[in-house]
């Protein structure tokens, strides 16, 4: 009769391996050791042959050992065809982007390109060092996307925009297509957006990503109703929406120098011969900086993505202006919610005070 393991001497410990973990270990530094082995083996940024192999591997890892009914089974039988999640192991792409609002703000935001941004710039960072290290200084250097990739990608944002824009107008039809003075529409749409919130904010990133779209949905509905809405004129709407691009752009760059910052002496510290402990600091230290500067990128994509789907929805001539308003007075209340979720108090508690007409 074979021998089962235990969660102390699990059957096989090629997945705690793969994490770099003892099988003991929580969650938490499951988690953690995760996000670091993602982050280097991440195919964006590791162009290794086996790196993306790895990476699906890393994943698969962290979808048994995460989930604590696959994990006792784990430790107990070892690998076999019928260990894994409910409909099978996800995508490992699709698992990472998981981590940054996943499906359950797709339907609000679109699909992320985790990084993608941050990793081409790290990319032709990384590539300028080697290369001026080399004697042959004929080889390409890295220039961007190319006409064609750059047309794809702003067709992709367009379609994008505009799907996203549908979702918007849908949602707000509770609002918009009630009467004017309809005040159980407007508490029915309020309840809905306050259950609708205190289910995301649960979600990897979720509490971040609500109060980012809550401002932007601030700022466009307050720029479109203006005075005549109760809000501060349009002008001074749009110039602290500019002062606000211009400092999240300005974080965006920071958290990505941060990283090369980090990379640099990663490299300096292997050639100096730096000891084991010291530099597997130096690595965390620099996937974490990688995973904020990540965030930031993919909060300003988000950002700049919901605002152009806010003049999709608010500007639109083909419209009635009347309606257009009502828009604008319901992505205001959304606006709201969301900005004023908190981690630690039901959204549904929330006392909303916005300006009626």
């Amino acid at each position: 009769m074979p021998a089962f393991g235990t969660d102390e001497k699990p059957a096989d410990t090629s997945y705690y391996e793969l994490l770099g973990v003892e099988p003991t270990a929580d969650d938490a530094k499951i988690k953690k050791a995760y996000r670091i082995m993602a982050i280097k083996y991440h195919p964006d940024k590791n162009k290794a042959p086996d790196a993306e192999e790895k990476f699906k591997q890393i994943g698969e890892a962290y979808q048994v050992l995460s989930d604590p009914q696959l994990r006792a089974h784990y430790n107990k039988y070892g690998k076999d065809n019928e260990l894994a999640p409910e409909g099978g192991f996800t995508d490992p792409q699709e698992f990472f982007q998981q981590m940054f609002g996943g499906d359950a703000f797709r339907g609000i935001i679109g699909d992320l390109t985790v990084g993608g941004m941050f990793a081409e710039a790290q990319e032709a960072e990384m590539q300028e060092t080697e290369e001026s290290t080399e004697v042959d200084k004929q080889k390409k250097k890295y220039t961007g996307p190319s006409k064609e990739q750059m047309e794809k990608m702003q067709e992709q944002q367009r379609e994008r925009v505009k799907k996203l824009a549908e979702n918007l107008v849908h949602k707000l039809s509770l609002y918009t297509e009630g009467q004017s003075d309809d005040e159980q529409t407007a508490a029915s749409f309020e309840e809905q957006i306050k259950v609708e919130a205190e289910k995301l904010k649960q979600e990897s990133y979720g509490l971040e990503l609500l109060h980012s779209i809550g401002l932007v949905y601030s700022s466009k509905s307050k720029q479109f109703l203006g005075m005549k809405g109760g809000e501060l004129p349009r002008v001074f709407q749009s110039l602290k929406e500019k002062k606000h691009i211009m400092g999240e752009l300005w974080s965006t760059l920071k958290s990505a120098m941060a990283v090369q910052t980090t990379v640099e002496l990663i490299q300096k510290a292997e050639e100096q011969g730096l000891d084991q402990a010291e530099q597997l600091k130096l690595e965390e230290d620099a996937t974490n900086k990688m995973y904020a500067a990540i965030w930031q990128s993919s909060k300003f994509d988000v950002e700049q993505t919901l605002r152009q789907v806010c003049d999709l929805v608010l500007l639109d001539k083909a419209i009635p202006q009347n309606v257009r308003r009502k828009r604008a007075e319901g992505l205001r209340l959304v606006g709201y919610i969301y900005k004023h979720a908190e981690a630690d108090k039901p959204v549904t508690d929330l006392l909303v005070k916005t300006r009626k007409r």
